[in-house]
């Protein structure tokens, strides 16, 4: 199993945990099936950046903490976006 997605979906669950939101809850929310959820939490799926999206909605945070740990933008490109976001105001 790849640790990444281990922690991507551990960090899932204690979101999901910390909101007292069930599994099929959050499923029902962010659009994708229960037994996918499951999977995902699990670290068995690496779900798409479109999915990611889906389920920080659901859970009220940033789509791009999920990115970071799925692998999809790397800590330093979300720094150095921030930086430039800064700058610009």
């Amino acid at each position: 199993m790849d640790k990444r997605l281990a922690d991507l979906g551990d960090f899932i669950k204690q979101r999901r945990e910390a909101a007292q939101q069930s599994i099929r809850d959050l499923s029902r929310l962010a659009g994708v099936s229960n037994p996918y959820l499951s999977q995902i939490e699990r670290g068995l799926r690496k779900p798409s950046a479109e999915i990611l999206q889906q389920i920080a909605k659901a859970l009220e945070i940033s789509a791009e903490s999920l990115y970071e740990r799925a692998g999809f933008l790397s800590p330093s490109a979300r720094s150095e976006e921030h930086t430039s976001e800064l700058q610009s105001h």
